[in-house]
């Protein structure tokens, strides 16, 4: 497997860590390996612009059926969409097997959110999911704790 280049996926996921609220702790959600933050509704305004203006593409519980049929098996094998949670996707240029993904939906309370940021690869063996944790870890601060 070569050493692949993720910095396209570097600054985006910089971006989107600039405006999460101070006290807001990531960590690492190992059900579905990516990286997981929780805020509340009134900063979801200001987390959702940086992820709008990188992210090339979002769908929704409409729309996913729409998508690329690697994008969509991903979504509906993974963890699904319900009304009023997003997913968010990036592509990296060098290997269009890459895709940054973030998803975000509120909780059945409405108060709180969920953020969750990943790599999917639909081509085995080009990037392990050592690296691709290890490349989140080092992109966000996570501590070292499972995701509620």
């Amino acid at each position: 497997m070569a050493d692949i280049e993720l910095q396209k996926f570097k600054t985006i996921c910089h971006r989107i860590g600039l405006n999460i609220p101070e006290g807001c702790q990531w960590s690492w959600d190992d059900k579905f390996g990516h990286a997981l933050v929780v805020f509340a509704k009134e900063d979801l305004e200001l987390i959702l612009l940086p992820i709008a203006l990188e992210f090339e593409q979002k769908w929704d519980f409409a729309t996913i059926d729409g998508s690329a049929a690697v994008i969509s098996e991903f979504v509906h094998s993974g963890f699904g969409l319900m009304p009023g949670q997003d997913f968010f996707i990036a592509q990296d240029p060098q290997h269009r097997d890459l895709i940054l993904y973030a998803t975000c939906w509120p909780w059945g309370d409405g108060d709180n959110f969920s953020l969750r940021i990943g790599i999917f690869c639909s081509q085995r063996d080009l990037i392990s999911s050592d690296r691709i944790r290890d490349c989140l870890n080092q992109w966000f601060p996570i501590a070292n704790t499972a995701a509620p």
